[in-house]
Parts: structure tokens; C-alpha cells; sequence
């Protein structure tokens, strides 16, 4: 039967048929020459189950074939499976001392982990990498990707369902690259992962050898794995959120002067006069002038000018980023609060809801 007929009665993709064949763990029974097609017979159903439950047993498709060479070598089979029951027993026994050390331990306590690697690589053009590329999930490893098993359905990047590589590595939200590498600047955890392209099937994949959690405390990478949407050439401004920033300037007397920051909050219900003011903040002041002008302080940068953000009743029109930022006053015994959405780069670019800052009247401004 050809490989079409041979992947529906295994219940698998005919890529991973094509990946066992290519390193020689289920091949053919005959390879036509002129075509190409590839033909099986049915009893060589056994093997592929042989290798779905050696997989599940814990061999990595290096000792399955091992294995599948040996299985008339009754003696040498042995060998084989005492070796992993030795292996597999040696393991829970690090288990059990791991799950000893760990009782009563407050992991509060503990260092908090976290990257710090140098992103500064030349840029190394690679246009097969150019465009959108859609998340598949997780595999802990690649072994576990061409047995066919089940990946880990959660987003890459929490809420990112797509990645894009935009032309000559540009950098949007966090992401930027260069060839073989993705380059990952998240905040105060800076690190690169490698990448790989295959084409399976007349489609590319793209399979990243993703730091985690494990590899913080192990070394050890999970693969994710993409698939490509399409090879357009798109820019930053075209793959962000956007808002519709063409409204009419409208007064609003109460918002006028300058605010200095409060506080920040994740969503607008948590906001609490209780909360402890923050020091170490992104956003500095904001400061509403009468006609629509508005000149807003950051830690690193001073936004100001009409032709960069202007204000009109309940919004700051950030021109900039296309983003217009709700805002809303709340007295409380006495004191005004502004609180304004953050529309930063996880809600432009990763899919997320808005933050809030929160200011309160600069007496001096």
C-alpha cells in the first residue's frame, strides 16, 4: 500500500512516516525509483506501534532503533530494557530526594531566576525565515515531535498565537532576530533561542529550541514548533493593533496641569486608594495643556508635540503607537486620581488587555 494508505491505518501524518524512513527507523518495503512513491505492507503496522509504545516507555529514537535491530536478539534485547529499567529507576530515585529536599522549602525565599544573555549578534540575513509563522504548541523534545505525540496546546509567549520574522530582523514587541537565532528581549530577561527550518510535505516548519522554565533549572530545551503562514514582507506598524485616533478635540477643565505618577495596576477594578505608591515606574508625569496639547515623561524618554500625542476629553492620543488611551478621574477623600490605559507593547502586539497608571495632582507642576 502507498504511504497515503499505510499513515490512515497507523493513524499518523505521512511526515512522520517520511522522517522515519529519512533515519532509517520504518522504512519502505519498496521505493519506486521513477515516482518516488513509497510502499508498506501492512504487517509493518506492528513496528509503528512498536515505536509509539517504546516511546511512551521513555526511548528516545536513537535506542528505538537499537531496539527494533536487536529484536531477534533475544540476549541483547535483555540488555536493552534492563538498561532502561536502570535508567527509569535511577530517575525516581532523584525524584524521591528531590521531593525530600524540597518539603517545607518557602520559595519565597529562594533566588528568583531569571535570563540575562547577550542579544547583540550581527544581523545575518535568512529570507526562508521572513514572514508569519502560526504556533503548533510544545514538545519536550524533538523525538517526541516526529513520534507524532500530542504537543502542549499553550501559546507561545502566553497570548502570541503568531510569530513574525519582519524584514532584516526588525525588532517588534519583544522579538527580533537573526539567522539561526530569535532574539528575546522580555524585560529584565534577555535571551536568544536557536531555530531550525524543515520543509515536511511541501510545508515549512520552523522549530525553535525554546528556554523555559526547564532550562533555568536544568539546561534542558523544550522544542516549539511553527508553522508557515505565509513569506509577506511586513512591516511593525502593520502587524500592531491600531486605533482610530481622528476625533474631534473636546474640553475637559478637570484633567488640565500636571500628574505625577501613583501607582499601576493590572486591571481598572483593582484600583485601591490602599495600594502602596510605587517609586520605580516606567511612566514619570503627564502634564494636559489647555487646546489639546500634552507632554508625557518616561524613565528613558520625554514624549511631547502635537504631531506625537495630543488629548481630547477622556483620551491621551498617543500618535506615536496609533494608540488612543482611555482615561478617567476618581476623587477619594479629597484626592483626584487619573487613572490612564497602558497600551504597551503586550496589548499592541501580544494580544493582551490594557494596564493602568495611576497619577495623582503634582502640587509643584
Amino acid at each position: 500500500m502507498q504511504i497515503g494508505e499505510f499513515a490512515k491505518l497507523c493513524g499518523t501524518n505521512i511526515s512522520v512516516l517520511r522522517y522515519y524512513d529519512k533515519i532509517g527507523l520504518l522504512c519502505p518495503v519498496f521505493t519506486d525509483l521513477v515516482t518516488g512513491y513509497r510502499y508498506y505492507s501492512p504487517g509493518q503496522e506492528r513496528i509503528f506501534r512498536s515505536i509509539l509504545m517504546l516511546g511512551d516507555a521513555g526511548f528516545s529514537l536513537k535506542e528505538i532503533g537499537q531496539v527494533l535491530e536487536n529484536v531477534s536478539d533475544e540476549e541483547a534485547l535483555t540488555d536493552l530494557f534492563s538498561a532502561k529499567q536502570t535508567q527509569i529507576a535511577e530517575m525516581l530515585r532523584t525524584l524521591a530526594d528531590v521531593q525530600i529536599y524540597m518539603k517545607g522549602m518557602n520559595v519565597m525565599e529562594t533566588e528568583e531566576l531569571g535570563f540575562h544573555e547577550n542579544l547583540n549578534f550581527p544581523f545575518v540575513d535568512d529570507p526562508a525565515a521572513v514572514g508569519k509563522w502560526t504556533v503548533l504548541g510544545r514538545w519536550r523534545n524533538r523525538d517526541d515531535f516526529y513520534l507524532g505525540k500530542k504537543p502542549d496546546k499553550s501559546d507561545y509567549g502566553d497570548k502570541a498565537q503568531v510569530l513574525y520574522f519582519l524584514p532584516g530582523g526588525e525588532k517588534y514587541w519583544v522579538y527580533s532576530w537573526t539567522k539561526g537565532r530569535l532574539l528575546i528581549d522580555e524585560y529584565e530577561n534577555p535571551h536568544w533561542e536557536t531555530y531550525e527550518i524543515e520543509e515536511i510535505d511541501g510545508t515549512e516548519y520552523m522549530l525553535i529550541d525554546h528556554k523555559g522554565y526547564e532550562y533555568l533549572v536544568s539546561g534542558k530545551t523544550e522544542l516549539v514548533v511553527l508553522k508557515k503562514a505565509d513569506s509577506r514582507a511586513y512591516t511593525r506598524r502593520e502587524i500592531a493593533r491600531r486605533d482610530d485616533l481622528n476625533m474631534p478635540f473636546v474640553n475637559d477643565p478637570a484633567v488640565l496641569g500636571k500628574w505625577k505618577v501613583w501607582s499601576f495596576c493590572a486591571w481598572k477594578e483593582d484600583f485601591s486608594t490602599e495600594q502602596e505608591p510605587e517609586e520605580e515606574l516606567y511612566w514619570k508625569s503627564v502634564e494636559f495643556f489647555p487646546g489639546g496639547s500634552v507632554t508625557s515623561v518616561y524613565a528613558d524618554e520625554v514624549i511631547e508635540g502635537d504631531d506625537r500625542q495630543t488629548w481630547t476629553k477622556r483620551y491621551l492620543l498617543r500618535k506615536f503607537n496609533d494608540s488612543a488611551c482611555e482615561y478617567e478621574i476618581r476623587t477619594v477623600d479629597g484626592v483626584d486620581y487619573l487613572l490612564i490605559e497602558w497600551k504597551s507593547g503586550d496589548w499592541r502586539f501580544g494580544g493582551y488587555d490594557t494596564n493602568y497608571y495611576i497619577f495623582i495632582r503634582d502640587a509643584k507642576g
